[in-house]
């Protein structure tokens, strides 16, 4: 929940930036699935481009699952990129800023994370109706006959992914504002 300086890419996350809360522990378990996700995407595709060159058989469906496990894995990973400040940001004038004016730079990065939180919350909101249409609908992605899958896992994990990074960043908001009150 902070926002660590994460360059270097080589190093282990900041320990203050861990699981040290049952929240953290979800962020982190949804960021693991969404490797564990990639990995299997790889699998899956390096299996096509083998069985469709060998033998000719291509396995039905994969450009579909592939599509949607993209998605999947951008909103299972979103909450753990922010909480451990990952989050790709302009920090040319903001870091800056806070240091030298800290109280009025932490205030505008609370903003920032306000922002961060409405914008979250319009996806997840967004996502309600077409999940719900999914769900009722039996919604399926794919060629009928060939190769389907339902749509409803998908538009759940968005939700989930978005929720999930709307309260983190409202952590985040808490967080500047706490700060700002100590300077």
């Amino acid at each position: 929940m902070s926002y660590e300086k994460n360059t270097d890419l080589e190093s282990a996350p900041a320990a203050a930036a861990g699981p040290d809360s049952w929240f953290g522990r979800l962020v982190d378990a949804l960021n693991a699935a969404g490797s564990v996700l990639i990995g299997a995407v790889m699998l899956l595709m390096c299996a096509d481009v083998l069985l469709r060159d060998l033998a000719n058989r291509p396995i039905d469906g994969v450009a579909e699952l592939v599509a949607a496990s993209i998605v999947i894995i951008v909103f299972l990973q979103l909450p753990a990129t922010l909480r451990h400040g990952r989050m790709s940001r302009a920090d040319l004038f903001l870091d800056p800023y806070i240091a030298r004016r800290p109280r009025p730079g932490r205030l505008l990065r609370a903003l920032f994370s306000l922002a961060g939180v409405l914008a979250c919350a319009v996806i997840a909101y967004a996502t309600w109706k077409p999940l719900t249409r999914a769900w009722n609908d039996s919604e399926y992605l794919g060629v009928e006959g060939l190769f389907t899958f339902p749509t409803w896992p998908m538009r759940a994990v968005v939700l989930l992914g978005a929720a999930l990074t709307a309260v983190q960043y409202l952590l985040l908001v808490i967080q500047d504002l706490k700060e700002s009150a100590h300077v």
